[in-house]
């Protein structure tokens, strides 16, 4: 594999940062030759001696290219430089929302509302396009300089044209995996981002998962246990977002939100009054 580093050339890109880092690839800002930098996801030299993980790329970039929203991130190109695979995708500089929340402290309801709401768009653009993101969580989410979130990284989606899947794998992040991907008995839908997006919306509301603890204790949890009432959390969220939020959160998916869309809808239907927290006053009443 060839060597890449900050400040070395790898093909037509100057690398500039590396953005992230994982077991089967790494993500650089890379500046093409026209000047302009670009994200550039390099598979690594253990994925490179996966046959499965070499035939994920293209059914990653394919799925990619099959979406033209503003919440979702643009992939360019895909190709092989020194016998190594990558995608070319649009760099956005800026944090993810994992980034932007501290633990334990939930985010302006405004604001959560409004990235919340904007995330959902952009999965409705994916369900559209036949591709279901499956790794909705805080980390896959970015942060444009404006404020706007881009859902980003699609190693897991699941395309309707190529739905290819390995028997028993768990297509899913712990932390948000919905009971439909955790029971791994093949295609889910759409529906399964609005679980995954719902978990995401609670721990922007209230501060915390539904569900904490080991791996296994979590999944069981997802598949099985109730989640706390959202408000028994954040004791300032009012009922209208404990419906919204538990609604997104139901086992089963026809009790779910229909769509990503009808679930945007919601969430930019809470009253004023939900996303004001109750004031109290010195004496600790209303």
């Amino acid at each position: 594999m060839a060597a890449i580093a900050v400040g070395r050339q790898f093909g037509p890109y100057l690398i500039q940062d590396i953005l992230g880092k994982g077991a089967s690839a790494t993500v650089y800002v890379g500046r093409r030759s026209d000047g302009v930098d670009v994200a550039v996801k390099v598979l690594s030299t253990f994925a490179m001696g996966n046959a499965d993980f070499r035939r994920a790329v293209p059914r990653e970039f394919n799925a990619m290219t099959k979406i033209d929203h503003p919440a979702v991130i643009t992939a360019n190109k895909m190709g092989t430089i020194a016998d190594v695979l990558f995608i070319e995708m649009e760099w956005i500089d800026g944090s993810t929302l994992a980034g932007e929340m501290s633990a334990g402290k939930p985010l302006d309801l405004h604001r959560a509302a409004e990235l919340g709401a904007a995330v959902a768009d952009g999965l409705q653009a994916c369900h559209d396009a036949g591709v279901v993101h499956r790794d909705v969580k805080p980390s896959n989410i970015l942060l444009r300089s404006n404020g706007s979130p881009v859902l980003f990284d699609f190693g897991l989606a699941q395309d309707a044209a190529d739905p290819h899947a390995e028997p028993g794998r768990l297509y899913a992040t712990t932390m948000t995996a919905s009971p439909e991907q955790i029971a791994a008995r093949g295609m889910v839908d759409g529906r399964a981002d609005v679980y995954a997006l719902g978990v995401t919306l609670y721990r922007m509301m209230t501060g915390s998962l539904p569900f904490v603890g080991e791996r296994m204790d979590m999944l069981r949890m997802h598949a099985e246990a109730e989640p706390p009432v959202p408000s028994s959390v954040n004791k300032k969220l009012k009922p209208e977002i404990d419906e919204l939020l538990l609604t997104a959160l139901q086992k089963n998916p026809d009790d779910r939100f229909a769509t990503a869309a009808v679930f945007a809808d919601a969430i930019r239907g809470l009253s004023n009054d939900a996303l004001t927290p109750q004031k109290r006053s010195w004496l600790g009443r209303s």
